[in-house]
C-alpha cells in the first residue's frame, strides 16, 4: 500500500485536510506531520523538513511512499524540502504536470498552494502518487548525477557507461 506524508502550514490548512481526507477514503496509508489544529503563526520550513525527511526515511526502507505539502507559498515549500538530502519536490498546476516530474526526475515530493481547488489539487495528488519514473538508463543516469552532487559535491563518479545497443529507444 503506498504510504503518503501530508503536512501544511496555516495557508494550506484546510485544503491539506481535505486532501488528506481524500487519500485515506481512496485507501492510501496517511501520516499527517501537521499541526493538530490551525495555527496562524506556524511557519512552513518545519513541515517541509518533516515531510521531506518522512518520505526519504521510507524509501530507504523499500516503502512505497510520497508526501504532500501545503502551503501558502508553494515554492517557498519547495525550496525548504529540496533541503533534505534524497527529497526532490517539486510544484505543479495539472495532474499531467505532477505524473510528467514522477517520470522525469523521480519525484517524491509535491508542494501545493493552499489557495488552489479541492478538485484540480486532489487529481494532482492522485497523478502524482500513481504515476511511475521512466524507466531508462539516461533517467537513472541523470538522477544518479543529481545524488552525486548532494552527497559529494561534484558530478564525475557516477557516469554510467552505455554500449550502443543498451541506449534506449524512444518513440515520440
Amino acid at each position: 500500500m503506498t504510504r503518503i506524508h501530508f503536512a501544511a502550514d496555516h495557508g494550506g490548512y484546510e485544503l491539506g485536510r481535505a486532501l488528506q481526507s481524500r487519500a485515506e477514503a481512496s485507501g492510501f496509508d496517511i501520516v499527517w506531520h501537521g499541526a493538530d489544529q490551525l495555527d496562524p503563526g506556524d511557519d512552513y520550513p518545519i513541515y517541509a523538513v518533516r515531510v521531506g525527511q518522512a518520505v526519504v526515511t521510507d524509501q530507504d526502507a523499500g516503502t512505497d511512499a510520497f508526501a504532500v505539502l501545503v502551503v501558502d507559498e508553494a515554492v517557498a515549500g519547495v525550496v525548504a524540502a529540496n533541503k533534505v538530502n534524497g527529497a526532490r519536490a517539486i510544484t505543479t498546476t495539472s495532474p499531467r504536470a505532477a505524473a510528467h516530474a514522477r517520470g522525469v526526475v523521480d519525484a517524491n515530493v509535491l508542494v501545493l498552494e493552499g489557495i488552489a481547488y479541492e478538485e484540480s489539487a486532489w487529481l494532482c495528488v492522485y497523478a502524482f502518487v500513481t504515476a511511475s519514473m521512466t524507466a531508462t538508463v539516461e533517467r537513472g543516469r541523470q538522477i544518479l548525477q543529481i545524488e552525486e552532487f548532494e552527497n559529494a559535491g561534484t558530478i564525475e563518479g557516477w557516469a554510467i557507461q552505455l554500449e550502443p545497443d543498451q541506449i534506449a529507444v524512444r518513440h515520440e
